[in-house]
């Protein structure tokens, strides 16, 4: 996937085309969609707030939602995003203001006792409550991951533009431009109500 900051493809696009008409820049985008679509592309504009700026990604339309994700993330990794995800989605005050790394992480740590105590197959709730589409299996291989390696990887996924981390004290997680891109119809299905109005304007 390849994911551009309109801003910076403006001007070279308007140099090229010989003009500086935002009309003839959309039209331009427009016939490289069509282009994309008959390879099972699509190309995707998201404004991004944590900016105000608009940012540009051709998606690869086939495949499940894991598919989309990048194939140097092993399936630990992946599981651990889905886990971030769905701690983000959990209400409207995640999905604004983002969780706690910490007591996110924590959360996959129960993960082990619950499947010590027969928590049954993927798709059961979890201990915090959040219902999250991973298998047993999955679940134990996260909650066994070391601290070292969640962290490593939740800073790979936000380099990656998967998930983003406030510079504040609290650094907490919030979803990333890459996800809104090419996660966008499951995000908005998942989303909390506000949220995904708030989403629906954005995408």
């Amino acid at each position: 996937v390849k994911i551009v900051n309109e801003g910076n493809e403006k001007p070279s696009q308007q140099r090229a085309a010989g003009n500086d008409d935002n009309r003839e820049f959309d039209k331009f985008w427009s016939e490289v969609a069509r282009a994309l679509g008959y390879l099972d592309l699509d190309l995707r504009r998201v404004k991004w707030p944590e900016d105000n700026q608009l940012y540009l990604g051709v998606i690869n339309k086939t495949g499940g939602d894991t598919a989309k994700l990048a194939t140097k993330l092993t399936p630990e990794q992946i599981a651990l995003f889905r886990v971030m995800v769905d701690e983000i989605l959990k209400d409207d005050r995640n999905a604004e203001q983002g969780v706690d790394v910490m007591s996110a992480l924590n959360v996959t740590q129960l993960w082990l006792q619950a499947a010590a105590g027969g928590g049954g197959a993927g798709g059961s709730q979890l201990p915090n409550g959040t219902q999250a589409a991973l298998t047993q299996e999955q679940q134990e291989s996260v909650a066994k991951m070391s601290k070292v390696d969640k962290e490593q990887t939740l800073r790979l996924l936000c380099v990656d533009g998967w998930l983003t981390q406030g510079d504040d004290d609290a650094g907490k997680l919030r979803l990333g431009v890459r996800a809104f891109l090419e996660l966008r119809d499951f995000l908005l299905s998942a989303a909390p109500p506000q949220s995904r109005a708030r989403w629906e304007k954005m995408l």
